[in-house]
């Protein structure tokens, strides 16, 4: 199916615009920050740059970005908010309630109209990944980001006497990135549980990228099965700067610098707790692209809107 220029643009401001938050919310970038140019990002996309310079002025309309006249594009520095997220883009906002507006829903119940209907039946989801940091991070994305009660698992559950576990053919759905989502797929197929295959963002490393120009970016795993995953999620940046993978149990953490970017795995955390961990902690990004977000988001509202109407 050939790409429309619209939906490339919006192709394109989806990519920005995640890229923008995930760099403010790791410190990689700060509001005025100068962006790179249409030109620059064109070349990237292989896009014509006035479609770029569209999918820019997509984000200025939601209030992330200042395009200044002959000086270039700049992350907006909207005024804080306590409490909310590190990116504000107050434009966004008035969207979401002018479209509530537009389905019959008044402004002032939005807000409880949507949290009834994602937060009305917790759904759970066993979660089934190949490493200890994969599995707390897909779960606390699931517990956090959508209201889901995770079960975690590894693969090797549905090999061992008996099947599949009774939690997970209990749970609602069942979730892990290929190739272990068709393996669980030709399982839980006959037995009418549903699989749903979880897809992991290519550009996670973009919120790194600035990081990678200060100085060598450090990696704390708590499994060491994880490192093929970072280090196919690393590959396109590596030649921007040093990455150095260490494994908590094996590796010295206490031998990273003071001033040192740091990205330190949730399981890695638990396992640290009350350790001082040296270096700058980078935030949590999250993991699921689009399509898996709104795949996951569907069937919340669809479960809630049923849960509501009965």
């Amino acid at each position: 199916m050939t790409t429309t220029p619209r939906r490339r643009r919006s192709e394109i401001a989806e990519t920005l615009r995640r890229r923008i938050v995930s760099a403010v919310s790791a410190g990689a970038s700060r509001h005025g920050d100068r962006l790179p140019s249409a030109r620059e990002v064109a070349a990237e996309f292989e896009a014509d740059p006035r479609l770029v310079l569209a999918a820019y002025r997509i984000l200025a309309r939601e209030g992330l970005v200042s395009i200044r006249r002959r000086s270039g594009i700049y992350v907006a520095a909207p005024p804080e908010v306590s409490g909310g997220p590190a990116v504000v883009a107050p434009g966004w906002l008035v969207d979401v309630l002018t479209e509530g507006l537009e389905h019959g829903v008044p402004a002032p119940r939005l807000g409880d109209w949507l949290r009834r209907c994602i937060a009305s039946r917790r759904l759970r989801v066993a979660v089934v990944a190949e490493s200890e940091d994969q599995l707390e991070a897909y779960c606390a994305e699931l517990r956090e980001d959508y209201g889901f009660d995770p079960v975690p698992f590894f693969p090797d559950a549905i090999e061992r006497p008996g099947g599949a576990p009774p939690e997970m053919l209990a749970a609602d759905l069942v979730v892990a990135t290929e190739p272990t989502a068709a393996t669980l797929r030709a399982v839980l197929g006959p037995l009418q549980r549903r699989v749903l295959t979880l897809e992991i963002r290519s550009d996670l490393d973009s919120a790194w990228r600035r990081v990678l120009a200060q100085g060598p970016l450090h990696v704390v795993l708590a499994d060491p099965r994880t490192i093929p995953f970072f280090e196919h999620v690393l590959s396109s940046v590596r030649a921007m700067g040093e990455v150095r993978v260490l494994v908590v149990g094996r590796d010295d953490v206490s031998s990273i610098p003071p001033n040192a970017p740091v990205h330190v795995s949730r399981a890695a955390r638990r396992r640290l707790e009350g350790q001082t961990i040296p270096g700058r902690i980078l935030p949590p990004t999250r993991a699921f692209t689009a399509k898996t977000m709104r795949e996951l988001l569907a069937l919340a509202v669809d479960a809630n809107l049923t849960a509501l109407k009965s």
